[in-house]
């Protein structure tokens, strides 16, 4: 090149200083790498309007999803619309491993705390994945996306996944950025967080924040402090986790006075150290006008200095003295301002409705909340009822374009974001179940292709348990609840899926407004199929919770406006023709009714172990229970029923005094045995018998029950035997004791009083007399509530005594005296008759 060439291009480049990078170099960046727990926003300040580019990395652990997560990628501009709205597919590899049922932060953490409280350590660290070595070992997936600038302002960029999802972003290293994790905690790692400023944003009534660091040793400390040098909190976490006090709903404010640090910086420090932690903190604001679920806050904006913490004001809006968290409300707010005196009343009373439950969104896409947020119930459910009276608005004609544009705008950014909580929501099965409700009215009402792409997916994983097992739909019917199935808050859906016409927060209607999309009413028929079977009451109608099975509550299922003895579905304990069936073929719960008795037996999941640990007691029971015998046209005589909700009196050591089907007692060395702890696995009806048999947790014995259904009696059978996996544990024990029995009881139980409450039941041996605590030799125990019950034939004499939970208990293995040897499991057999009368 000639020598005049060359001098004129270095002249230009002197000319145009930091308009071209350096010769053979790029600008200078910034990479920030977060876990999505299950999101993140970053806010990034462009006060010039440059045009920019963001590099995404995203790495994908495929360690706790079952199955394909996408993850959704938005960024918008300064007015809050998007410039780069895509949905990043899986990486191809979906396959289950990690075999526990994990769904949310907090069952992550109590998984964890459960094994530490046990003095063991978890298969693996939690925080093992989050280093920069090992993520290098992550093949990472590369998407540039650039933005076109000419705005200035505050460009936002959306991340949402699972937490299995590592994403790496790169910026301009000149762009000054803020983040917030959502729509829980904030998950860092490495030097993340060391210290930060928080901006107060207007109208703050209060704080909420929690903290944890769920491996040990523990290093961090965590450190909040007010603009006055008021301490908040300071110091680690003791078992791993801390957070404010107060109910769940509204959180402990400990402000001195509503608005004390407007405008004002916070700052937060987190400690170095080699574990990864959760942070959380809350900005509560002020109540709604109207009736609100769980209160109002905006997640905290985390920010390296001080400049641009106040540039970012919290992601605040103030327009009129108002705080918004979004243009579009702000757009919202402006029409109504201007227009509204000139609308019909009932227009305007319904744009206002929507509009108020617009202003919940806060800048997470999401549903602010003043502590926790499970989106399943903060939007989808109870708490931001925008997606139906938005669908509903939308069709009308006297709804003017703009204001359809705005209401467009707002369902695309909600709708968009909900579809990727499935994370804490996945803990609550009536609430989970409502989702789908929300995101068909979201596609409905915006027409938009991607939300449609997004519901469907969705409602399959939902009906699949394409979120994992235990979650969502069960091959049974219900609306799972935390990972098994609660008799109460799983026949939710009947209520508020029902037809009936009235709002969203009252019930839905969605039934009604889904007249040409069938799969909800066959969701509806089978899961009220289902409960036809489950329900069990008394002659005059009064339910009785016999309802061993479920995993959460002790209350029979929720009626509400719903009735689920229709004409199409009636109660099954009334008079019918003969049945016997796996119920809707989900081989879980079994029925057969004969002219004289109706009888239902569980087979089905169990709540998961570690999460009957982190309550008083055993979440539900399995095993082939019998959850009721009824006497058609009579009422039940024989019931298994919870002491309490949340495990409360039904640890395993208080076997004695449970009130279920079981066979119960001690092993070989004290710790209890109840069989009906146990999840069979090869559950089966062939004919009129059903048979299942798995293994009994923490006993090493394996535990098989079968029923006949004959014509006028049940033919019942109990049997243990060694655990299929003893001979493996035994390899290296030397001969120790694994699954001898000490002391075991067929436990049987029945209602304690006739139909009208106060008389009692009857309960008498073979020979005519009052069965008592003290107990009898006998072949037989007669159980009559009244002209009506059952008769327990055994087939030879034995010692039968009263249980302290109302229960008939018929001795399997006689307590073995100290020093005695205790029984092999093959050992423990039992066969008797179930004789129902007075029909």
């Amino acid at each position: 090149m000639p020598r005049r060439e060359l001098t004129w291009l270095g002249f230009l480049l002197m000319l145009l200083p930091g308009v071209l990078p350096a010769w053979g170099q790029e600008a200078a960046t910034t990479e920030r790498t977060f876990r999505l727990c299950e999101g993140v926003t970053l806010f990034v300040l462009n006060p010039e309007g440059k045009d920019f580019t963001v590099g995404l990395e995203v790495r994908d652990l495929n360690l706790l999803a079952g199955g394909p997560r996408e993850t959704l990628f938005k960024v918008y501009d300064p007015d809050g619309f998007p410039v780069a709205r895509e949905i990043i597919p899986d990486d191809g590899c979906g396959e289950p491993n990690f075999p526990d049922r994990i769904g949310g932060w907090d069952h992550e953490l109590q998984y964890y705390a459960n094994l530490y409280a046990k003095g063991t350590a978890p298969s693996f660290r939690w925080s093992a994945w989050s280093s920069p070595q090992r993520l290098k070992t992550l093949v990472a997936r590369t998407f540039d996306r650039p933005v076109k600038g000419g705005k200035r302002g505050i460009y936002r960029i959306l991340l949402a996944g699972t937490p299995d999802i590592y994403a790496t972003v790169r910026l301009p290293a000149e762009l000054q950025v803020g983040f917030m994790g959502h729509p829980t905690f904030t998950h860092g790692h490495g030097s993340m967080m060391r210290k930060c400023y928080l901006y107060v944003p207007p109208g703050t009534t209060g704080l909420f924040y929690a903290f944890a660091e769920p491996d040990q040793p523990r290093s961090r400390r965590f450190r909040l402090t007010g603009p006055d040098g008021k301490v908040f909190f300071d110091g680690p976490v003791p078992g791993g986790f801390t957070a404010t006090d107060g109910p769940w709903q509204e959180a402990k404010v400990p402000f001195g006075r509503p608005g004390e640090y407007d405008g004002k910086l916070m700052t937060f420090e987190v400690s170095d150290g080699p574990n990864d932690f959760l942070a959380k903190i809350t900005f509560q604001q002020g109540k709604p006008i109207f009736s609100d679920y769980v209160g109002m806050g905006v997640s905290a904006i985390f920010c390296s200095d001080p400049a641009t913490a106040n540039a970012l004001q919290g992601g605040a809006v103030v327009v009129d003295g108002q705080v918004f968290w979004h243009p579009f409300q702000v757009r919202f707010y402006r029409w109504l301002k201007a227009h509204a005196a000139a609308l019909a009343p009932a227009l305007r009373d319904d744009l206002e409705y929507l509009y108020q439950r617009m202003c919940l969104l806060e800048h997470s896409d999401g549903r602010g909340s003043a502590s926790w947020t499970n989106w399943a119930y903060g939007m989808g459910y109870y708490g931001c009822d925008i997606f139906r009276p938005g669908w509903l608005l939308m069709r009308r004609p006297d709804v003017p374009a703009e204001v359809k544009d705005i209401i467009r705008e707002g369902l695309v950014m909600a709708g968009d974001r909900l579809s990727f909580a499935t994370h804490i929501e996945r803990v609550n099965g009536n609430a989970f179940a409502q989702m789908n409700v929300a995101l068909w009215y979201a596609q409905r009402a915006t027409g938009d292709q991607l939300q449609k792409e997004r519901f469907e997916t969705f409602w399959h994983r939902w009906t699949t348990e394409g979120w994992g097992p235990g979650s969502g739909l069960s091959p049974s019917g219900d609306a799972q609840e935390h990972f098994a199935h609660d008799c109460h808050y799983g026949s939710y859906l009947l209520d508020n899926w029902k037809a009936a016409g009235n709002t969203w927060v009252q019930g839905g209607g969605i039934l009604g407004d889904a007249t040409d999309d069938p799969r909800f009413q066959q969701v509806y028929d089978r899961c009220q199929e289902l409960y036809s079977y489950l329900y069990c009451r008394e002659q005059d109608g009064t339910p009785v919770a016999a309802n061993p099975w479920s995993s959460r509550t002790h209350q029979p299922p929720h009626q509400g406006a719903a009735n689920w003895e229709t004409p199409a579905h009636p109660w099954k304990g009334d008079p019918g023709p003969d049945l016997t069936v796996s119920i809707n073929g989900g081989d879980e719960w079994f029925a057969a009714r004969r002219r004289s008795y109706y009888v239902l037996t569980f087979h089905g999941r169990l709540a998961p172990e570690w999460l009957s640990q982190c309550f008083a007691g055993q979440l539900g029971f399995s095993g082939g229970t019998l959850c009721q015998l009824t006497v058609p046209g009579k009422g039940p005589v024989l019931a298994g029923r919870l002491r309490g909700s949340y495990g409360e009196g039904m640890h395993p050591s208080q076997w004695a005094g449970l009130s279920i089907h079981s066979l119960v007692g001690e092993m070989w060395d004290g710790s209890p045995l109840v069989a009906a702890i146990s999840e069979p696995d090869d559950a089966r009806l062939n004919g009129n018998t059903v048979t299942s048999s798995g293994e009994v947790r923490n006993a090493h014995v394996r535990s098989k029950r079968t029923y006949t259904f004959l014509s006028d009696a049940i033919e019942c059978s109990v049997e243990l035997a060694t655990s299929y996996y003893a001979r493996l544990m035994s390899l290296w024990s030397h001969g120790r004791r694994w699954c001898e029995v000490r002391e075991a009881w067929e436990m049987i139980p029945f209602l304690p009083t006739q139909a009208d409450g106060k008389t009692p039941t009857s309960v008498t041996t073979a020979e005519g007399q009052a069965l008592t605590p003290a107990g009898a030799v006998t072949t037989g125990v007669r159980v009559d509530r009244g002209g009506f019950g059952v008769v327990v034939q055994l087939g030879q004499p034995r010692r039968v005594r009263l249980g302290a939970g109302d229960t008939v208990m018929i001795e399997v293995v006689p307590p073995v005296p100290a020093g005695g040897e205790p029984v092999p499991p093959e050992q423990v057999r039992l066969t008797y008759r179930l004789v129902p009368f007075g029909a």
